[in-house]
């Protein structure tokens, strides 16, 4: 770098690795928040009742040709491979959670949507040559990855077409609640992950020069009662304890709305869509 200008490929890779050893610290020690399959269950719950409309905003941003080849990175549920592949693509999914994996198999199911290639690995341990060569390559709020250029030369190289990345241009409503509940239960101030601003800016450092668009919405984390909204927080934050588990009801308490579905917590959703064209 130029003496004088930002390092963001460094500013990533620091604040990723920030962000995991505070959570190595306070005690996460039992696998992914995703490897749990009660979180599993929930998100998959939440994506074929309340999220379509959202999905389909997604799907159609992309513009996708039909009968693309498609690499999904991080796919998670299916939440875009399980659509795309019910409209002809091809997919392959790299998705290292083994409950994600069932929850995509069974929202694939109920959808009658033919079968996707898996690769059950993180996308830091998929080697190219298992990986492959595909028309377009997405990785949708799944870039919780340091040494963040070998990540996107990789990408870079997979697609023959396009890469399309979504990211978070504001820090997601949950972590903008870790901020205040973190420091009460931990006595440190919350690690956020990087940004959009920061991701887009990592592209140009590298020569990649991407477009941009922005979507706002207003929305709230929804959850079926109070006892699972809890839970949800307990285990997000590392809860340990009855204080720390008081600290976290109060809160809920102050903030939760009654809904029709159940309750949910209102908040403001701002993420990027970021993408280039080979």
């Amino acid at each position: 770098m130029c003496a004088g200008k930002p390092d963001y490929i460094r500013m990533w890779d620091e604040q990723i690795a920030r962000a995991f050893e505070q959570k190595r610290k306070a005690g996460e020690d039992n696998g992914s928040f995703w490897d749990n399959p009660v979180n599993v269950d929930r998100y998959v719950r939440r994506l074929q009742n309340d999220d379509r409309g959202r999905v389909q905003k997604q799907l159609a941003s992309m513009e996708i040709p039909p009968e693309s080849s498609v690499l999904d990175i991080g796919a998670g549920p299916g939440t875009l491979s399980v659509p795309l592949a019910l409209s002809g693509s091809p997919v392959t999914v790299v998705e290292p959670s083994g409950p994600m994996i069932r929850g995509m198999e069974a929202y694939r199911s109920l959808t009658n949507a033919p079968s996707v290639r898996i690769i059950q690995k993180t996308w830091e341990e998929a080697s190219l040559r298992e990986i492959g060569r595909h028309d377009v390559v997405i990785a949708s709020l799944s870039l919780m990855m340091g040494n963040i250029r070998a990540c996107i030369e990789k990408m870079d190289d997979c697609a023959v077409s396009a890469v399309h990345l979504f990211w978070f241009l504001l820090p997601p409503s949950l972590s903008r609640g870790n901020s205040e509940l973190w420091p009460l239960l931990h006595g440190e101030p919350y690690n956020f992950e990087p940004t959009a601003d920061v991701l887009w800016n990592v592209l140009y450092q590298m020569g990649i020069y991407a477009n941009l668009t922005v979507e706002s919405r207003n929305t709230g984390q929804a959850y079926a009662s109070v006892q699972e909204m809890r839970q949800d927080y307990y285990t997000r934050l590392l809860v340990k304890t009855d204080e720390q588990k008081g600290i976290i009801d109060r809160y809920l308490e102050e903030r939760a709305v009654k809904t029709d579905k159940g309750f949910a917590l209102p908040g403001v959703s701002k993420t990027a869509h970021i993408w280039w064209e080979k």
